[in-house]
């Protein structure tokens, strides 16, 4: 049932409060494992996301492993979200993010071979995730950071959008929404976004403040919203932080997540708790203080 709902959310439908979890590195699903009897990565993926009442978890589609975690998670009534990583983080591991960013604003014309290459590898695991039958279709490419924009919004707009698209037509064929995520401040492409054919965003690297503007921006843009339990503070703060979630996914169009980075057990313990947090909220039924963070 979980897949019909995060697909209907992701569409703009609604369906309560919902939650999941972004990616989680092979060797930390290695280390949940260690003295279970779960086996590989898609296993204990599949377990981890059980043990959380989760809705739905992200599947990195470059990892061998992805197609038998859609399986596993389906077989727990878990939606899947099929990640793929988008052409401008695929041509700076072929050149490195400092020689890339350079070209994208001196000579951006140098990177069309490049990124078309990019755009090939992009498809062929957009197409992979069809044949898995993943839920959901995210492409992830940051193209800002802590300090600002990574790219201008004519490169962006004018070299990036055309491959994204391409990539939301192969979701949209096989009736699956698509998600874009950046880490930072992107809300001047937000509209774009979504004229490009994403109806919903995961906002990362992002603190409370940031979150809701973004959030907001986003809404207006007509985009649902992943996130709202910033890693780098989830130690320190799981409770607030999974509150403020919760108020958020109150206000509609927002399915509660971690913006990413989550590299520990640790951590997703300390997710754990920042969930439970997020559903007194919800349950609650009032925001309460959180607004004010």
């Amino acid at each position: 049932m979980s897949g019909h709902s995060v697909r209907a959310a992701l569409a703009g439908g609604g369906a309560g409060f919902l939650a999941g979890i972004s990616w989680l590195p092979a060797e930390t699903l290695d280390a949940l494992a260690f003295g279970t009897d779960t086996v590989g990565a898609a296993d204990s993926l599949a377990t981890v996301a059980q043990a959380l009442e989760l809705d739905f978890a992200f599947v990195p589609a470059h990892e061998s492993w992805a197609p038998e975690a859609v399986h596993d998670l389906h077989e727990r009534g878990i939606a899947t979200v099929w990640t793929v990583a988008g052409v401008l983080g695929r041509a700076a591991e072929r050149l490195g993010w400092i020689e890339t960013l350079r070209l994208t604003a001196a000579e951006p014309g140098a990177l069309a071979v490049l990124l078309g290459e990019a755009l090939h590898d992009a498809m062929d695991e957009a197409r992979a995730g069809r044949s898995a039958r993943a839920d959901a279709m995210l492409v992830a490419d940051d193209l800002a950071g802590a300090s600002g924009p990574l790219v201008s919004p004519d490169f962006a707009l004018d070299a990036l959008l055309p491959c994204y698209r391409a990539v939301t037509r192969e979701a949209a064929e096989n009736d699956v929404p698509a998600i874009f995520h950046s880490d930072g401040d992107v809300r001047a492409l937000l509209p774009a976004l979504a004229r490009a054919g994403f109806s919903a965003v995961h906002l990362a690297g992002l603190a409370s403040g940031p979150f809701s503007a973004s959030y907001a921006a986003a809404r207006t843009a007509g985009l649902v919203v992943l996130g709202g339990v910033e890693v780098t503070a989830l130690m320190s703060g799981a409770r607030r932080l999974g509150a403020y979630a919760g108020s958020l996914a109150l206000s509609g169009g927002m399915l509660v997540c971690d913006d990413g980075g989550i590299t520990s057990a640790e951590e997703v313990a300390a997710y754990a708790t920042a969930l439970e947090a997020a559903r007194g909220t919800y349950a609650a039924g009032s925001p309460g203080p959180v607004d004010r963070l």
